[in-house]
């Protein structure tokens, strides 16, 4: 895809993060925008920051783990501005436990829901019009380098991730001979509100009453010192933007994990166990 201005962008979780990064540069590059999030607030805030940068955009509050609701996002896209050229699948959570925790199953259904699902449903809403317009089009989805090392105590969101590389994979060949590009983002730790993602929970997931365990405190603790050391998400946006520009497949920001990555591949060939992402 190698031209922006005047053509249309829809960015799911597009209020904050690495999401909001990629909405300021696409706009620089003449796009209008679609910012869509489940955060209402928020969502209202940065529109109105964006529009008064001088960007077309417009917010659409999407639950994307919800097929209806991500549906009507995208007839509120196409009406506002018409065709769409680019998707950039970006929302997310950060979520899960331990594998043999027998009691998390809400956690995996929100987890999935976001993550996985809500994946599905905005390829499944945009992809064919975008392929049907014929123009030059291209779909960015986000998964993590935790969709290809394992990640220990994140089994859910692992899963998830690990899915969201084999969807985009997937599609990828399925769309080679059509005017449809797919890239795959599997960032290290980037400069997000990740750690907190459990303010986005469901209502019947919320207890008021209960108090975080010493455990959960210090594994958010370790995870928001390791998010504030990652890479602001204006580097990732730059590296989004480019691999658009090129149609590159894989997505790579934290070039220091691609040994890990390829010692996998080895391993794998050679039937060894899984060796954890080393971080």
């Amino acid at each position: 895809m190698e031209h922006f201005d005047g053509r249309t962008a829809v960015i799911t979780g597009g209020a904050s993060g690495i999401g909001l990064a990629t909405a300021e540069r696409l706009g620089r590059e003449g796009m209008n925008l679609v910012i869509a999030d489940i955060e209402e607030r928020v969502l209202a805030t940065e529109v109105a920051g964006l529009q008064a940068d001088g960007f077309r955009a417009i917010g659409v509050v999407t639950d994307t783990a919800d097929f209806e609701s991500v549906k009507a996002m995208a007839a509120a896209a196409i009406a506002e501005f018409g065709d769409i050229h680019l998707v950039f699948n970006n929302a997310g959570v950060g979520g899960g436990g331990p594998m043999l925790e027998p009691d998390d199953m809400d956690m995996w259904d929100w987890t999935l829901g976001v993550n996985l699902y809500g994946v599905v449903h905005v390829i499944k809403a945009f992809g064919p019009g975008m392929i049907a317009h014929g123009h030059p089009c291209h779909i960015v989805n986000t998964a993590s380098m935790a969709g290809l090392l394992p990640t220990p105590g994140l089994g859910v969101y692992t899963a998830s991730k690990y899915a969201v590389v084999a969807m985009s994979e997937t599609l990828a060949l399925e769309a080679a001979e059509t005017n449809l590009g797919v890239s795959v983002l599997c960032p290290g730790f980037v400069r997000t509100g990740i750690a907190d993602s459990d303010r986005n929970l469901p209502e019947h997931m919320v207890d008021a009453t209960a108090e975080p365990t010493e455990e959960q405190d210090l594994m958010r603790a370790a995870m928001r010192d390791l998010v504030s050391g990652g890479l602001p998400p204006t580097e990732v946006a730059e590296r989004i933007l480019e691999a658009v520009k090129k149609d590159t497949f894989y997505i790579l920001p934290h070039p220091q994990y691609a040994p890990q990555v390829a010692a996998r591949g080895a391993r794998i060939a050679a039937g060894d166990g899984p060796l954890s992402w080393d971080i």
